[in-house]
């Protein structure tokens, strides 16, 4: 378990749980559930994701 820099999505694929958030931990499970095609780099202004706060 690692940190890594902050990535988002805006794709509508995913659930807006998963769009309204950013993730910041490779092995966060909704961040994991998002393609690298589909993340963008960045909070873009959104809360950190609630599984990320978990893992630390």
């Amino acid at each position: 378990m690692s940190k890594v820099a902050p990535y988002h999505t805006d794709s509508l694929e995913y659930p807006p749980a998963h769009r309204n958030v950013y993730h910041d931990h490779d092995n966060c499970p909704a961040g994991k559930k998002i393609k690298q095609a589909h993340r963008k780099a960045g909070s873009a202004g959104r809360p950190r994701c609630d599984d990320c706060k978990d893992l630390g």
